[in-house]
């Protein structure tokens, strides 16, 4: 049990860094941090009340048109990610006009599939906020692998107590040039840039 603990501990903090981390100290920068705003360009005040998918696909188009240099491939990208409760009210309860659920798989697997890209809930993701981005370009290089260890520390051993350490080392970087390649900003933004006037 403890085991399982640690390793799912590790793993979601782990997680939670590659997206979320600072880029202070010890702690690697997270592809939010490096998420730019988003540039509507020629969409801008283009699309006729337009709704969530509408502000998904700005996104991708976005970092799709996004280039560094001429003749550059283009990004793809492949994960959207935003607050579960926006998760809810945006894709879950989501309807028709004879109130079935437009994305009946995104309440069955907390998730929905569309073109290749994953729409995901997660908590960190603040209310109101979205991530798009070509995770390919975040580079994560794993050069000690999870390992837990068990032993005394201190007076562990008079207390009859023991510590358990799971841990892992890695490094995480983004290319100057790829940084283009993340969007991180506000659902409501996003929307009111493409919005026809």
């Amino acid at each position: 049990t403890a085991r399982d603990y640690l390793a799912k501990q590790h793993n979601l903090f782990k997680a939670n860094s590659i997206y979320f981390g600072a880029g202070t100290g010890v702690t690697p920068t997270g592809a939010t941090v490096y998420g730019r705003t988003f540039v509507a360009g020629s969409m801008a005040t283009a699309v006729t009340t337009p709704n969530f998918m509408d502000v998904v696909n700005a996104c991708i188009t976005d970092i799709y048109r996004t280039h560094n240099y001429t003749d550059e491939s283009s990004y793809m990208p492949n994960v959207v990610m935003i607050n579960p409760i926006d998760f809810f009210l945006e894709l879950v309860g989501a309807k028709d006009n004879q109130g079935l659920p437009l994305y009946p798989q995104a309440g069955l697997f907390n998730q929905v599939s569309i073109g290749g890209v994953t729409i995901k809930p997660w908590e960190k993701i603040p209310a109101g906020k979205i991530f798009v981005a070509d995770m390919k370009m975040m580079n994560v290089i794993n050069y000690v692998p999870f390992s837990i260890r068990m032993g005394w520390i201190n007076d562990q051993f008079i207390t009859n107590m023991f510590t358990m350490v799971g841990e892992s080392r890695y490094f995480q970087f983004v290319k100057e040039l790829d940084k283009q390649a993340f969007i991180y900003d506000d659902i409501a933004t996003v929307q009111a840039a493409i919005t026809a006037a």
